[in-house]
């Protein structure tokens, strides 16, 4: 009977062991889905010949936050702010962008629309990292304090590319 007693203590404690050990590899595998890693580069990513700076640009209830060259938290909404890896290549095109003093250079078909200024945008991709949904758009920026992109959410660069107007208000540092 004595035996039978001491294998039962060996076993209960060599299973809270086993648990304690395991519990702790959980706690330190864990990491938020929504947390960009890495570290600072000093800025945002490069558009053109503009650096953004590592800030939080917003345009009503949306925001990026830059948290380095390749990464920013973005916040759509009332959502919540979800990590995604930025790629902003040196792919260009010619798109238009609003002008409220009427004072624009665009021509649409040949005819000169006052309207619209054309300006250089380059081309973006955003994977957001906790499942990989990729998003295509154009960003311009003319400097390091405001941006405009053409829509978020299109689904690939040729629906990006289909639509070659940017939205009618800047992104602004805050």
């Amino acid at each position: 009977m004595k035996n039978i007693i001491i294998r039962i203590i060996i076993s209960i404690v060599v299973i809270l062991v086993i648990s304690a050990c395991s519990k702790d590899e959980e706690e330190t595998t864990t990491t938020d889905p929504f947390a960009c890693t890495g570290s600072s580069s000093g800025s945002g990513p490069t558009i053109g010949d503009v650096t953004l700076k590592e800030a939080t640009y917003k345009l009503e209830s949306y925001s990026f936050s830059f948290v380095n060259s390749t990464s920013a938290h973005i916040k759509l909404g009332g959502t919540s702010n979800i990590c995604y890896t930025i790629d902003a290549t040196s792919t260009a095109a010619s798109v238009l962008k609003t002008n409220s003093a009427n004072t624009g250079n665009a021509t649409i078909g040949g005819v000169s629309v006052s309207s619209y200024d054309n300006v250089t945008a380059y081309y973006m991709k955003v994977k957001r990292v906790m499942d990989s949904l990729t998003w295509h758009m154009y960003i311009y920026a003319d400097t390091d304090s405001s941006f405009y992109i053409n829509q978020l959410g299109f689904d690939s660069k040729a629906k990006s590319d289909a639509y070659p107007y940017l939205r009618g208000s800047a992104y602004t540092k805050q």
